[in-house]
């Protein structure tokens, strides 16, 4: 009987973010073909927490600051232990981290997990570029991301495999009170709930949300604005909406551990993002059966068809946002529909048991 591999993901940090979701809902699952185990180049995290307590192994590098040396001293002594078959890198810093020294510690197959465009650290495709000869594939989330590296990185198309996001679509259907979860939130009854998940950074397009709101809440006082994450750019937001009549309703609720539940509660969701890989957040709207306005990107086309499974507009565009908003909350029939279609597509396309078997007949093939 051969020996069951052994495979390392190496990832910048286990906070709540995209990457790491992704590996919570895959990892686990995985281990029963492999020995899949995780390294943290950061600290300790709320999603390395529930790795472990599924079962996964975790090591956590502690980065210190830029200077902290020891942290390839660190990754050496994982590796001895370890001594992984393959490394599987997830975001830029650990993409470059692991290639460099994953190979110098002897690893021969080093897989990028690449999602999409990496806004505020774009400059670190130059380095990308001059190490792409030791990675022995590239992993992407969908066609639109594929191509674009083969562009950026001038590589063909063999080097790539597209491995969707994946959704456990049944944990979305559960018993709530919604209207004891309003309550708890502060909302009331007759209240419409638009919400945003998306961390608070640079490119995800929240002044123009904000921006829409203010003109929405004018024409439907009832609404209000959910804005589930956080990040670099809470207080600039908190500043932008602090001459608003709406800002009232607006509610910067941080990072949450119920996003289940606030999506079931809430009648729209909207992600004014202005580049993305393939959206988890977009995803878990969809198993929601919500109605999704999202931005017109190559990447957001492959979850959402227009006027089908959401409404897609242009970036940075708060007046086509208020449109958007607008057209939804007066037209129940299509609110309904666009919700009810986004599930379906979400089922059939992207449910848990299809995509871990591409991923491990992947790592199979290699």
């Amino acid at each position: 009987m051969p020996e069951q591999k052994k495979i390392l993901h190496l990832i910048t940090g286990l906070g709540v973010g995209g990457a790491e979701m992704m590996l919570l809902k895959t990892i686990p699952s995985l281990r029963s073909t492999a020995d899949h185990r995780v390294c943290a180049i950061l600290g300790h995290g709320p999603i390395g927490e529930k790795l472990e307590q599924s079962g996964v192994p975790v090591y956590y590098l502690e980065l210190q600051n830029i200077f902290d040396f020891g942290i390839v001293l660190r990754f050496k002594k994982i590796i001895s232990d370890f001594q992984p078959n393959m490394l599987v890198t997830h975001l830029i810093h650990a993409d470059l981290f692991g290639r460099i020294f994953g190979r110098l510690f002897g690893i021969q197959k080093i897989i990028c997990s690449q999602r999409g465009k990496l806004l505020q650290w774009e400059f670190l495709r130059i380095i990308d570029r001059a190490t792409k000869s030791l990675v022995t594939k590239y992993i992407v989330q969908t066609e639109t991301a594929k191509h674009e590296l083969m562009d950026k990185l001038r590589l063909p198309e063999e080097r790539f495999v597209v491995i969707p996001n994946t959704i456990d679509i049944q944990e979305y259907s559960f018993d709530l009170d919604k209207e004891e979860k309003r309550r708890e939130l502060g909302l009331s009854g007759d209240d419409v709930i638009i919400t945003c998940v998306s961390n608070l950074r640079r490119g995800k397009g929240h002044e123009y949300l904000l921006e829409a709101f203010e003109g929405i809440h004018t024409r439907h006082p009832k609404t209000k604005l959910l804005i589930v994450g956080d990040g670099e750019c809470r207080q600039t937001l908190l500043k932008q909406v602090s001459p608003y009549n709406s800002k009232s309703s607006i509610c910067f609720l941080g990072n949450r551990s119920d996003v289940k539940e606030i999506l079931r509660i809430s009648d729209i969701f909207i992600l004014p993002t202005l580049g993305e890989g393939m959206s988890n957040a977009i995803m878990e709207a969809m198993a929601s059966s919500l109605p999704i306005i999202t931005t017109d990107l190559s990447e957001n086309r492959e979850l959402i068809e227009n006027q089908a499974t959401g409404l897609l507009i242009p970036i940075k565009n708060s007046s086509a946002l208020y449109q958007a908003i607008s057209l939804i909350l007066d037209d129940k029939i299509l609110r309904e529909s666009l919700g009810r279609n986004a599930k379906v597509f979400t089922e059939q396309k992207f449910s848990s048991p299809k995509v871990i078997k591409k991923l491990e007949n992947f790592f199979e093939s290699l």
